[in-house]
């Protein structure tokens, strides 16, 4: 099973619609989307709006292969779950975010194993092959806390 997710803050139709085409072409691969609020219902995936937390972390590990938008948030649950991760980034000119600040986070992700990066619609078909015969995340460098020398320069910085 693949699971689409647009994560909870933003709509992002162009991720929807293209996972939709590619339901519709993969007929035979169980695909379940997080769609958020945007406008687009898909017609070839199961889907819906919003998943609870407990209900979203089941999916994710039912999941074969997570396909998001270049979010960190994404990118730890992907870690979390040693999922590998599709991450098709969000782009200001199209008005799907303010800034163009996810083509940073996915050309600063794409490297690290078990993340797959599509930077355009057309290539999601080629990425999402790639990430179900490739590896996960197994092996990255995910911490739940950050590292302690950080948490001191943010203590002094709010302390002084």
């Amino acid at each position: 099973m693949i699971f689409v997710t647009v994560g909870s803050m933003m709509a992002f139709d162009r991720l929807i619609i293209s996972m939709d085409q590619w339901a519709r072409a993969h007929a035979d691969t169980d695909v379940v989307a997080q769609i958020g609020g945007g406008a687009y219902r898909p017609n070839h995936m199961r889907w819906t709006r919003m998943l609870p937390p407990s209900k979203f972390q089941e999916v994710v590990r039912d999941a074969a292969v997570m396909v998001a938008h270049a979010g960190m948030g994404s990118y730890f649950v992907a870690a979390e779950m040693h999922k590998p991760i599709v991450m098709l980034p969000r782009l200001a000119a199209n008005r799907e975010h303010t800034t163009d600040h996810q083509l940073h986070t996915i050309k600063w992700l794409r490297d690290r194993p078990g993340v797959y990066a599509a930077m355009r619609d057309a290539e999601l078909d080629s990425v999402i092959d790639k990430a179900m015969a490739g590896g996960s995340i197994a092996g990255a460098d995910f911490m739940n806390f950050a590292p302690e020398p950080f948490l001191r320069r943010v203590r002094h910085f709010l302390v002084n």
